[in-house]
């Protein structure tokens, strides 16, 4: 936890998304389960889906909603998965819906509940047993076992975040990296470039913004850079990040670039994805092909 509080010095900063680790301290936790699961650890409540697991609201420093309310409220905070098959045939994407629903561990100073989904044949998604755990109000996404029947190219994986727009409009990936952001507003009434992420930014309310190209690519980091990025609210003084303790489960080696986060104002956080690399380093599996991951 050093980098975070090295790195946003003097703000009451939100820790929201752990990949590969424990990022609360011990509190009193509770959770409640109708239609929709409920867990508040005494810091922030976090409200998922139920029985997919998508996130759908998150509750912090007074700030009843700090992901996008104008937004459906299971595409807040979702896990995506796109897709080709042996023949080729591109444009499959889904999100990793959660299926059985099972509380894993519940005690005073821990509560982890788990959304299980077992792949079936006659399931149009790729072959994939997922179990999506929530520890302590934490989203942390687990894959514990994958065996693909099919053979599959071209992968990719990613966790998809969804924030106020009004609240979030400070952008920071490293030291160096950070700026004020446009709206998605803003972005939305620019010029179109020459392909669809790159917009020329017209007539927004910040003159300092006029003339600019925004461009998702513009913010990608090396694996070996991003172990955290988000965004910082000047009017909370909190931020929302994703934190990545460790990159072994990521594909392609240190020095693969991939998304982060853009105006939205959005965050990620990529598995695994031919952005970049291409096809060569992109992961297949072929017939049958157990393979065994672990986030």
């Amino acid at each position: 936890m050093e980098v975070v509080w090295k790195m946003l010095r003097g703000t009451d900063s939100l820790v929201l998304l752990s990949i590969n680790g424990s990022i609360l301290s011990s509190q009193s936790l509770c959770y409640k389960v109708s239609r929709q699961v409920e867990m508040n650890n005494g810091i922030q409540k976090v409200i998922l889906s139920r029985p997919y697991c998508n996130v759908r609201g998150i509750t912090y420093q007074g700030v009843e909603n700090l992901l996008d309310s104008s937004l459906d409220r299971d595409d807040r905070g979702y896990w995506d998965c796109s897709w080709e098959d042996v023949n080729g045939k591109s444009g499959k994407q889904t999100k990793i819906l959660g299926g059985e629903f099972q509380v894993i561990t519940q005690k005073n100073n821990q509560v982890e509940v788990s959304f299980k989904t077992t792949w079936k044949r006659s399931d149009p998604l790729p072959a994939l047993n997922v179990d999506k755990r929530v520890r302590n109000a934490e989203w942390l996404i687990r894959v514990i076992r994958i065996r693909h029947i099919r053979t599959i190219q071209r992968m990719a994986w990613h966790i998809s975040l969804g924030n106020q727009d009004c609240l979030f409009q400070y952008l920071a990936i490293s030291y160096s990296r950070q700026r004020l952001m446009p709206t998605s507003a803003v972005q939305a009434r620019g010029q179109s470039l020459a392909y669809p992420e790159a917009v020329m930014l017209e007539n927004p309310s910040n003159s300092k913004f006029k003339g600019e190209v925004d461009d998702k690519y513009q913010y990608s980091s090396e694996t070996k850079d991003d172990s955290l990025h988000g965004w910082i609210s000047l009017i909370k003084g909190i931020g929302i990040w994703i934190i990545t303790p460790s990159h072994e489960f990521r594909t392609a080696g240190p020095l693969k670039q991939d998304l982060t986060c853009h105006v939205g104002p959005t965050c990620l956080s990529m598995f695994m994805s031919k952005q970049y690399t291409g096809v060569p380093l992109n992961v297949t599996f072929e017939n049958g092909e157990p393979w065994f991951h672990l986030s």
